[in-house]
């Protein structure tokens, strides 16, 4: 019975990490077996950004699309302030874990 658990939990996906620039790019599939994406996280320089959830109909697209997310980001770093903000360019919603989380005040 071990064994059969061992085999189901061996054949899931858990994500993708993707070295990309200075930082990484984090993607998960929706569910075992599914085709659609998810991204996880745009990391770089230890802080952490993660776009509003959106599904992508492939592991290219959701990596595609992180990469502009990066890219954005870099170019943009002036503009988000806090924990998040919109991007319309891309239009979905970042929100910004820093290096200090959990510890930062939420008060």
């Amino acid at each position: 019975m071990v064994f059969d658990v061992f085999a189901v939990i061996s054949e899931m996906t858990l994500g993708i990490i993707e070295p990309y620039n200075c930082g990484f790019l984090e993607i998960i599939p929706e569910g075992d077996g599914s085709d659609y994406w998810l991204i996880a996280g745009v990391h770089i320089n230890g802080e952490a950004y993660r776009p509003s959830p959106r599904l992508y109909r492939s592991e290219l697209l959701a990596l595609t699309k992180a990469q502009k997310i990066y890219d954005w980001i870099v170019n943009h770093e002036n503009q988000i302030q806090g924990w998040g903000c919109w991007c319309s360019d891309l239009k979905i919603t970042l929100w910004h874990q820093s290096k200090e989380y959990p510890s930062c005040s939420l008060y």
